[in-house]
């Protein structure tokens, strides 16, 4: 799931960016504020990546990141990314 929240004046940057955070840590309250992958759920969408995954302030299912955007793929896209 994505939220999208568009404006056009810098100085509201701080509550339009407020309010989509508050947005989604109450759709996914349940589970750590995040989309986690189970059944509701196929965890984060890819081509969306959202930096608030990576800060335990916002993900705070115990779950890192790449489990919630790659699932069990992650190590395995590491090692052809390396190749």
């Amino acid at each position: 799931m994505r939220i999208e929240n568009w404006w056009v004046n810098p100085a509201d940057d701080a509550s339009n960016i407020g309010w989509t955070r508050e947005i989604f840590q109450d759709l996914f309250a349940d589970t750590g504020g995040v989309s986690v992958p189970d059944s509701a759920t196929d965890g984060c969408y890819v081509n969306y990546a959202d930096a608030d995954m990576t800060d335990p302030e916002f993900n705070r299912s115990g779950i890192p990141w790449p489990t919630l955007y790659y699932k069990d793929n992650y190590p395995r896209l590491r090692k052809a990314k390396g190749r």
